[in-house]
């Protein structure tokens, strides 16, 4: 890639793409990915946007260090308007898409408008070519992309896709890429197809660009540094569904719904059961951890079912949510989820909502159309899933998200209708995890881990604790002194490495350090841009306040920040976190002083002027 590479905006409309420079200045403010889209969102797109309208913008950008030697740089944010939770809409993706898009000189892609009839674009020799894709329209994203490979033919090809979920404006609508590689959270599926964007697909070898003596030193470093980690070999067999073990030991893991803390199936759904169908482990670009993986299932009811094997969220949500105790049932749902083009996260998460209203008789049997949604059955989860993706019989009701669902089954559904900002919850139980619940409340895409990814609270020591957050407690997973600074830094590191590139299950999961002291020397030596830690982190802190004035213009949810009530006064009932809540308006008044913003999460306008972005705001989004 020559430079920074270009900036191509994609006008659905009218079938045009121009490429333009991608600009020093986006790179200087916010580096790539998750950065810059967030900054183009909030500069470009209508307080009054349709999130499923032609209004709406969909961004796919890299990272500033995809595609290069660092280790893990495989990572793709994809950017709207959420048609799930009216705000920052936000989801990452890794493989192999990235790394091509930057083979081919792309960093960031704007797609505006929408096309009259399925299109799908194809990117090759610096040309991008529109494509007919009304044939393709209606089937599931396994079938697209054979078609896809086998029509254009070759190498060095790699597509983004939706199914018949994103085709029908699913809330929860997912795009996938490669061998089940999943931007899942927040509809961006459903944004893709409301413009009527089957696809998109690039070919491009990979970079083959040399490297300085220096750089190839540094990319050994933190390879090795990655190798060393105490936690490596597990990671490199089971990705993280070991933790759902240890999910289920400390009382955390969510089951029917939230409604006990432990679950006697924990030991028939956690990874270690899995690796009997694995066949196949693979990595993304340059990712020495290899912890994707293929299973393929011999014998049994699920014979001849293969796929990818899920992380730890859709296990918990496919099967402690829901009550169900099968490995092998959970393989199956969460790649019908892949195929269908769902997000199988939310999906099990709106399902086991359906099963507990409908236990307790606010959903009636005619209201489910003919389908009895009880704990554990995964015929019934496959009957929901199949529903959800084609808005058909009680579907159409759950495709909305768990928030809207309740509003429209009415009763108490919308006491245990779990989420934070409209976005369902990642899997643990927040009163167990005080620094998790608090990321819940305070990402600036909803009730979702991974884009803050606070595992400080588990996994440094008191004395590391103090030292950076001012109190050994917040070593405590259960308590609540010095969770604010510890989220803070958790969010903008985050934040960071979306905009690297970098995947945060090699720098958080398994080095944990924190301290973007490798990510810096990375960027300085690979990027050609010299940078200190310190810089990173203001970038950060621009990122997070950014995202917050695009919720604080556009989300119908604020100014509240919180937790749905059940944990806020229902303690835990059972197990090793027992008694347990989440003081969550001490912890959010933690996190705002931390950040500079008022009470109810506004920023102060000098805040703003330091960072740069005041310029961003509109009159009332500061004080």
């Amino acid at each position: 890639m020559d430079g920074l590479g270009q900036f191509l905006r994609v006008d659905l409309t009218h079938r045009v793409a121009e490429a333009s420079p991608y600009p020093e200045e986006w790179a200087d403010d916010f580096l790539a990915g998750r950065g810059v889209n967030a900054y183009l969102l909030c500069r470009d797109l209508d307080s009054e946007a349709d999130p499923l309208g032609p209004e709406n913008i969909l961004l796919f950008s890299c990272g500033l260090l995809t595609g290069s030697h660092a280790p893990a740089s495989s990572r793709l944010h994809v950017n709207a308007k959420s048609p799930l939770t009216g705000g920052f809409g936000s989801s990452n993706v890794g493989g192999e898409l990235g790394a091509r898009l930057a083979s081919a000189g792309i960093r960031s892609m704007m797609f505006t408008g929408r096309s009259d009839s399925p299109v799908w674009l194809h990117m090759e020799g610096g040309k991008a070519e529109f494509r007919e894709a009304a044939d393709l329209w209606g089937k599931d994203t396994r079938e697209t992309r054979r078609i896809i490979q086998d029509r254009l033919g070759g190498s060095d090809l790699e597509v983004a896709l939706i199914g018949p979920g994103g085709e029908h404006r699913v809330r929860f609508a997912s795009i996938m890429t490669g061998h089940g590689h999943t931007a899942g959270r927040t509809g961006m599926g459903a944004v893709m197809g409301s413009k009527n964007l089957k696809a998109i697909s690039v070919r491009a070898p990979k970079l083959k660009a040399g490297s300085s003596p220096e750089a190839k030193q540094a990319v050994a470093e933190y390879h090795k540094t990655i190798l060393d980690s105490p936690r490596y070999k597990l990671f490199a067999e089971m990705s993280n569904t070991f933790v759902v073990g240890w999910a289920n030991d400390i009382g955390i893991l969510p089951t029917r719904n939230y409604r006990r803390p432990t679950f006697a199936g924990a030991p028939r759904i956690d990874g270690r059961d899995m690796l009997r169908h694995v066949v196949k482990r693979r990595s993304c670009h340059r990712c020495p951890v290899h912890c994707r993986a293929e299973f393929r299932i011999r014998d049994g009811v699920f014979a001849g079912a293969s796929g990818e094997r899920p992380d730890l969220e859709p296990i918990m949500s496919l099967g402690a949510k829901c009550g169900l105790d099968d490995s092998d049932a959970i393989l199956y749902l969460h790649n019908l989820c892949n195929r269908l083009g769902i997000d199988s996260l939310s999906a099990g998460s709106v399902i086991a909502f359906a099963m507990e209203a409908y236990e307790k008789g606010d959903l009636k049997p005619g209201d489910a159309g003919g389908v009895a949604p009880v704990w554990g059955d995964w015929r019934v989860i496959e009957t929901l899933i199949r529903q959800i993706s084609m808005r058909e019989g009680l579907g159409n009701i759950l495709a909305e998200g768990v928030h809207r669902a309740a509003k429209r089954i009415g009763g108490a559904a919308g006491g245990y209708a779990y989420h934070s900002k409209g976005l369902e919850l990642t899997g643990f139980d927040p009163r167990g995890l005080k620094a998790t619940a608090l990321g819940y409340a305070i990402s600036t895409r909803g009730g979702d881990f991974t884009s803050v990814y606070a595992l400080p609270e588990i996994r440094w020591t008191p004395e590391r604790c103090r030292t950076l957050f001012g109190s050994e407690k917040a070593a405590d997973r259960l308590s609540i002194e010095g969770k604010g600074r510890m989220v803070r830094l958790s969010a903008i590191v985050s934040a960071v490495l979306d905009s690297l590139g970098i995947c945060k299950v090699p720098a958080l999961s398994l080095i944990c350090e924190f301290d973007l002291k490798r990510e810096a020397q990375l960027v300085s030596l690979l990027a050609g841009r010299r940078t200190e830690p310190e810089a990173l982190f203001e970038i950060g802190e621009r990122i997070i306040n950014t995202e917050n004035l695009f919720n604080i213009r556009h989300a119908p949810w604020r100014p509240k920040e919180s937790l749905p009530e059940m944990f806020r006064v229902a303690p835990i009932d059972g197990g090793p976190s027992h008694g347990q809540v989440v003081e969550i308006d001490s912890l959010t008044a933690d996190f705002h002083q931390e950040m500079d913003w008022d009470p109810a999460g506004v920023p102060r306008c000098g805040k703003l002027e330091d960072l740069n972005i005041l310029s961003l705001s509109r009159p009332g989004e500061c004080v």
